[in-house]
């Protein structure tokens, strides 16, 4: 069974809406939502490399 990708596209859903608030002249700052999808993205990340690596 592959992995899930639902938080790890939601982190990039937020970082783009962080970079487009930097381009129109605001300092990008992530709030408590992004640092938490970004966790729980890069735990959907090592669980696909940890079934990578065991062949499933």
């Amino acid at each position: 069974m592959p992995p899930t990708t639902d938080y790890i596209r939601h982190a990039a859903r937020l970082t783009r809406k962080l970079h487009a608030e930097a381009s129109l002249g605001s300092p990008p700052v992530p709030d408590a939502e992004f640092w938490k999808t970004l966790a729980k993205a890069l735990d959907e990340v090592v669980e696909g490399l940890e079934q990578n690596a065991r062949g499933e």
